[in-house]
C-alpha cells in the first residue's frame, strides 16, 4: 500500500549567511541514518523522497535546499551556491552527532550527494543515486541548449521553448543569464510567461508515457517563480562548479560503496552519465530500469526501493 511518511521532527538550522534551512526527520532516530537531497535547482523536499526507504530501520533526514521550499527567506538568491548548499549538508550531519551516514539524491540532488562525498569521503558509508545528473556542458547542452539532444524526441516542445527564446530576444546558450533579471513577482505578466514556458520544456522531459501538456501563466504563483528563478541562478554560473568537477575528482570517492538507479529512457538525464560515472565507481552498482524515465514508473519505484533496501543491509 502506498503511503506518505510524515516527518516526526521539522527544525531549522541556525541562520548562516542569511539563510535558515528547514530540516526534517523521518523513520527511526535509531534506525540507520541517511541524508537525501531533493532535486533542482530550486525544487523542494517531498514525502516521495523518502518513501522509498523502510522508516522501521532507516533514520531519514531530508532538507530544503536554500532559498527553497520551507527555508528562508523564499527565493533568495544571495549566499546560495553549491557549495553553500553542500555545507549544510555537513552542519545537519553535526548537528544531529552523527558520525557517518548513507547519502542520497536523484538528479540535481545526485549532484549534491556526489560533490558532498568527494568533499567528505570519510563521513560517507555509501551513495544511492537516481537519475545522475553530473552538471556539466554535456549534460546541460543535451538538455536545454542543443539541436540533437532532447529536442529530437519533443520536437514540438522544443518550439514552443524556442518561441520563447525568440520572444525575448536570446537563445539555448545565454537564456538563463538572459531571463533571469526579467523575473519579478505574479504581478507581473512577462514574469508568468516566462516561467510558465521555462517549466513545460523540463516538465514535458520527465517522462514519455505521459501526453504532452503546456503550463499556463494563470498555474504560476510565487513559489513557482522562486523555483524557476532559483535554476536559472544556478544554471547562468555553471551550477558553481569548474568543468567535469565530479568526473574529475572520482578518485576521493573511489573506495565508497555506491547503488546507481537510472531509467533506460530517461530524457533529462541520459543513461549515457549514469554508466559513465559507474564506469569509474569500482565499487558501483549501476541498476537500469527497463521502463522509467526521468520520473520512475510505478514498477520502477518499487526495484528502487527493494535495491535501497538491500544496499543499506549490506553496507
Amino acid at each position: 500500500m502506498a503511503y506518505k511518511p510524515v516527518p516526526f521532527k521539522k527544525w531549522f538550522l541556525p541562520e548562516m549567511d542569511g539563510h535558515t534551512v528547514a530540516v526534517y526527520e523521518y523513520g527511526n532516530p535509531a534506525g540507520i541514518p541517511v541524508i537525501v537531497s531533493h532535486g533542482g535547482p530550486g525544487d523542494k523536499s517531498k514525502p516521495k523522497h523518502v518513501a522509498c526507504f523502510d522508516l522501521t530501520t532507516t533514520w531519514v533526514i531530508a532538507y530544503d535546499q536554500r532559498g527553497c521550499g520551507n527555508s528562508m527567506p523564499n527565493g533568495r538568491l544571495d549566499n546560495n551556491t553549491t557549495f553553500e548548499t553542500i555545507e549544510d549538508i555537513e552542519r545537519i550531519r553535526t548537528t544531529l552527532k552523527i558520525n557517518d551516514w548513507f547519502v542520497s539524491g536523484g538528479s540535481w540532488g545526485s549532484t549534491l550527494s556526489i560533490l558532498y562525498a568527494q568533499l567528505y569521503p570519510e563521513k560517507v558509508r555509501g551513495l544511492l543515486l537516481t537519475s545522475i545528473f553530473l552538471a556539466d556542458k554535456q549534460s546541460e547542452d543535451w538538455a536545454f541548449a542543443n539541436e540533437g539532444g532532447a529536442e529530437v524526441m519533443f520536437s514540438d516542445v522544443w518550439l514552443h521553448r524556442e518561441e520563447l527564446l525568440e520572444k525575448y530576444q536570446t537563445n539555448s546558450q545565454d537564456f538563463s543569464k538572459k531571463l533571469l533579471p526579467l523575473l519579478k513577482d505574479v504581478s507581473d505578466p512577462q514574469t508568468l510567461d516566462i516561467t510558465s514556458r521555462i517549466l513545460s520544456w523540463e516538465g514535458n522531459l520527465m517522462t514519455s508515457q505521459d501526453d504532452i501538456q503546456y503550463f499556463l501563466p494563470s498555474d504560476i504563483g510565487e513559489s513557482e517563480i522562486n523555483s524557476v528563478k532559483i535554476m536559472l541562478h544556478y544554471e547562468s554560473n555553471n551550477y558553481f562548479m569548474t568543468e567535469d568537477q565530479i568526473l574529475n575528482k572520482l578518485d576521493s570517492i573511489k573506495n565508497v560503496p555506491t547503488l546507481i538507479v537510472h531509467g533506460r529512457y530517461d530524457v533529462l538525464c541520459p543513461l549515457k552519465f549514469a554508466w559513465k560515472l559507474h564506469q569509474q565507481l569500482p565499487k558501483s552498482d549501476l541498476i537500469i530500469l527497463p521502463s522509467s524515465g526521468h520520473r520512475l514508473t510505478a514498477e520502477g519505484l518499487l526495484a528502487r526501493s527493494l535495491a535501497y533496501q538491500k544496499f543499506l543491509m549490506t553496507h
